[in-house]
């Protein structure tokens, strides 16, 4: 049975988890996200939904506690694709990080410029 925990707390347990790849400098699956946590959501039904939601909470609360200019569940992409979700680039647009597109190598660029800011922040610690 899966360990259950409230919003921040979950919350909190999946940033430490990105922490962790981020300081390895390694990504992961929305999947592996979950069964890190001990698998809080079901797959099927509305499971994109719930960890993409999780993880636009996670930068939230990683903003709010260190400031860093950074989204740091590019960290987490489609295991099928590689890619990040449709939510991740809808934050970042609201966030004013990316321009609304459609064009994937813009996209890609966008994460790998991500991704190279955070681990240069959790690689040097």
């Amino acid at each position: 049975m899966p360990f259950m925990s409230t919003p921040l707390e979950l919350t909190e347990r999946g940033l430490a988890v990105l922490r962790e790849y981020a300081a390895r400098g390694e990504t992961l699956t929305y999947g592996a996200l979950n069964r890190e946590l001990g698998s809080p959501f079901k797959h099927g039904g509305n499971f994109p939904g719930q960890i993409g939601r999780l993880c636009d909470d996670v930068n939230a609360h990683h903003d709010a506690t260190t400031g860093l200019p950074f989204m740091i569940s590019a960290l987490v992409h489609r295991g099928d694709t590689q890619m990040r979700g449709a939510g991740f680039f809808e934050l970042a647009g609201n966030l004013r990080l990316l321009p609304p597109t459609d064009d994937e190598q813009t996209k890609r660029s966008f994460v790998t410029d991500q991704l190279s800011a955070i681990y240069a922040h959790y690689q040097r610690r």
